[in-house]
Order: structure tokens, then sequence, then C-alpha cells
């Protein structure tokens, strides 16, 4: 019997009562609605409601079923009726055949039902491994990313202190700027590393703060271009045509901004570009660089977390991931597309938040 796997007691009990309420039903409507009791017919929806129980509690469920269904078509529906002698030898040998017919579905349909249950059991085992063995790829890159990106900048920071605090030297004005500009750098750049942290454990938590209004992509733009100081000074910004005010949160949009211009300005190389422009499909932001590209076969890559494509970079391979995660919470999109004659361009999606369009044609630099 181990062939058949053994469903839970409640399902066996609810398909019990619904067997039982199906035998009384059918029995008294066959058996009040016929002036000559059919024994075939009877016998036929008997044989229906063994097969649902099969389904419905598996293989003791419908066994029950069917021997409990032989005497009462012995009784209901063999002559003599409400007796539970028969004198049509006839008559008992296809209420025998009945039992056996169901007794055969009932182990046909419950083994079956038994090799779905395992099915479903092998799937959800081998579910559970891959998500554990993701789970364990996350982890080690997380380790490998974070642990360089952190001890990096926190090497730099201390060198530059220590260099400071020392005695031995003695450091001239422009030396002790230089020393402490890369001090703070290295511990900015620890922080957006951080945040970044802290930001993709929200959204993985669901628990990302969003506030949504009506937005000025130009401003964003704006905002994210100054945020980035000497990186962004080099990036033209060009609106195209009438662009409506989007729906978004503008400090995720400035992060976004920032993620794929840094991303551009260190992965793409050459001039780089943000473009806004009013879509059928929303308000979009799209920063052009002029770079080697990314294979469509890769692209999807470039969005996991700790993913890194090529051995160039410096972070943790957080920005794209967080960035999309950013995208979608605000109820946008982010792509990835190629730069027409050679690049790659990402591609902000944001809702329109009404019809009236601004003309805000140019460009600025």
């Amino acid at each position: 019997m181990r062939r058949f796997a053994m469903l839970p007691l409640r399902r066996q009990l609810a398909a019990s009562a619904v067997v039982l309420l199906a035998l009384v039903t059918t029995t008294a409507v066959v058996a009040a609605s016929m002036d000559a009791q059919d024994l075939v017919v009877a016998a036929l929806l008997y044989l229906l409601i063994v097969v649902v129980g099969a389904v419905l509690g598996g293989l003791v469920v419908a066994l029950a079923t069917s021997v409990v269904a032989g005497p009462l078509l012995i009784f209901f529906f063999t002559e003599p009726v409400h007796t539970v002698h028969v004198t049509d030898v006839a008559q008992l040998v296809a209420i025998a055949v009945f039992v056996a017919v169901g007794v055969l579905v009932s182990l046909v349909v419950g083994q079956s039902e038994a090799r779905l249950l395992l099915a479903r059991q092998v799937i959800a085992a081998e579910s559970r491994a891959q998500a554990a063995q993701e789970a364990d790829r996350t982890r080690s890159a997380l380790l490998a990313a974070v642990g360089h990106d952190l001890r990096t900048p926190l090497a730099a920071a201390s060198a530059a202190a220590a260099s400071l605090a020392s005695d031995d030297v003695e450091w001239t004005p422009a030396q002790r700027r230089e020393l402490l500009t890369t001090a703070l750098d290295s511990l900015a750049r620890l922080e957006r590393l951080l945040d970044d942290l802290l930001a993709s454990s929200r959204l993985d938590a669901g628990v990302l703060p969003v506030a949504l209004e009506a937005m000025r992509p130009e401003d964003a733009a704006a905002l994210a271009l100054d945020e980035l100081g000497a990186e962004g000074d080099d990036v033209r910004v060009a609106v195209s045509g009438e662009v409506a005010d989007a729906v978004g949160d503008p400090v995720l949009v400035q992060r976004v901004i920032v993620n794929l211009v840094r991303n551009a300005l260190h992965h793409g190389g050459g001039e780089v570009a943000l473009h806004i422009s009013q879509t059928p499909s929303g308000v979009e932001l799209a920063v052009v660089d002029r770079g080697p590209g990314i294979p469509a076969s890769q692209r999807d890559d470039a969005f996991r977390a700790f993913r890194r494509l090529d051995d160039r970079g410096t972070g943790a391979g957080l920005g794209l991931a967080l960035s999309r995660g950013f995208a979608e919470a605000m109820g946008g999109a982010l792509e990835l597309r190629p730069t027409e004659g050679g690049g790659l361009t990402g591609v902000l999606i944001l809702p329109v938040a009404a019809d009236d369009r601004r003309p805000t044609s140019g460009s600025r630099s």
C-alpha cells in the first residue's frame, strides 16, 4: 500500500461527507422519480460517485464508497425492493460486477492521485533545493562583493587618517587637503554602499517607503547630475518635444538616474547623454552611452543583485538591481536597450501624471 500516498485526514473526512451526501441524494432522487427502479442508471451514478470519492478523498474513501454502494443497489433497485434478498441471478451478477469495477476504478484513480501528489512533492523539494542553492550563491556573491567594497574605502580612509595623524611627516596644506579629500571620498563611497544594502533589504522585504507625486522629470535629472558633481558635468540633457509631468518618488527617480549615469560613465565610456521624452509607454528618461554595450543574452543578468558582467567595476553589483526595484515600486519600469550606432541605453519609464503637456524642448550640458 506504500504505492498509494495517504491524503490528509481532514481532506478524507471532507470527501467522505461529500460522497455520503451524494449517495443519499442520488438514491432518493432516482428511487422516487422512476416508475420502475433502474439498476443500470443507479449503478452508473454510483460509479460516478466512486470516481469523485477517489479524486477528492483518495483510495480509502473510494473503496468505502464502492462497498457501501453495493448494498444500496440491492436494497433500493433490485426485486424485491427494500430487502437484502436478490431473486434475479442476473441482477446479483450485475451488482457484483459493479462492486468489482468500483474497486478497480478506486485503485486506478487512487494510484494516479498518489503519483500526482508525489510529483508535486518532488517539484516542491526541487524548488526548495534550487532556492537554497540560489541563496548560497547570493550569499557568496554578497560576501565577495561587499567584502571587497567595504575593505577598499575603509582602507583608503584609514590610511589617509593615519597619515594626517602621523608626527613623522610634515604635510603641506595642499597635501593635507588631498588626504582629507581622499578620506571623505572613501567614506562617501562606503556610505553609498551601505545605503544600497539597506535599500536592497527593504526591497526584498517589501517595506521600501515610496512617496508618489506629480513631478517634473527635468528637475530629477538636474538634481541627479548635481549629486554626481564633476562626473556629471559633461552629461548632456535633452528634452524632446512636449513632456508631461510624471508620477514618481523624486528621491527614488534621482537615485535611479544617478545609478544609470554612473554606470554609463564607468562602463560605457565616451559621451553620455540623458534624453527625456514622452512615448505611449509613459515618460522616459534614457541614459545613452557609446560603449561596448551588453549582449541581449546578458541583459537580464545585469539586473541581478551582486552580479558583475565584467571586472572593470568597483561596485557591489547592486546599482541596476536596485534601480529596477525602485522603478517597479513607483509603478514604472527599467529597460536596457542597444544604442543606435553602438552602446547601451538605460531607460527609466514612469507613468504620466496628467494629459496637459509642457513644451520643454531643448538641451543643457
